[in-house]
């Protein structure tokens, strides 16, 4: 197994904090998850993750994260959406439509509370 850090490329970059998130890459053999903490799309697209098994969705479903390029180059099979009461409408439900456009099963923590995933 191994976790690869995947964003910020160095040094702090940009004065958005969201554009310093961190991103990392989990591989347990071909499984293989992504963690895009507050990414926005646009810096997403840098990231060249290929197919995934697992996805979690970046900025709790902002409609600025988790974009169309990102999804068609992931193919996610699952993702998982943290997200609780909030006055931002997230998760977004153009997010919700991309994901649901590509056969995402998407699991949500404001609806199911903790999401335990198996490792394989």
């Amino acid at each position: 197994a191994a976790l690869t850090v995947l964003w910020p490329p160095g040094n702090v970059w940009s004065t958005e904090d969201n554009d310093n998130s961190v991103a990392v890459r989990l591989d347990v053999g071909d499984w293989r998850a992504a963690f895009l903490g507050d990414l926005p799309a646009h810096t997403e697209e840098a990231l060249n993750l290929g197919p995934l098994n697992l996805l979690k969705v970046g900025h709790h479903g902002s409609r600025h994260s988790t974009g169309a390029a990102l999804l068609a180059a992931a193919r996610p099979a699952d993702a998982v959406i943290s997200v609780g009461r909030n006055t931002y409408g997230h998760p977004h439900p153009d997010v919700l439509g991309r994901l649901a456009a590509r056969n995402t099963r998407t699991w949500r923590t404001d609806q199911s509370g903790t999401i335990t995933w198996p490792l394989p």
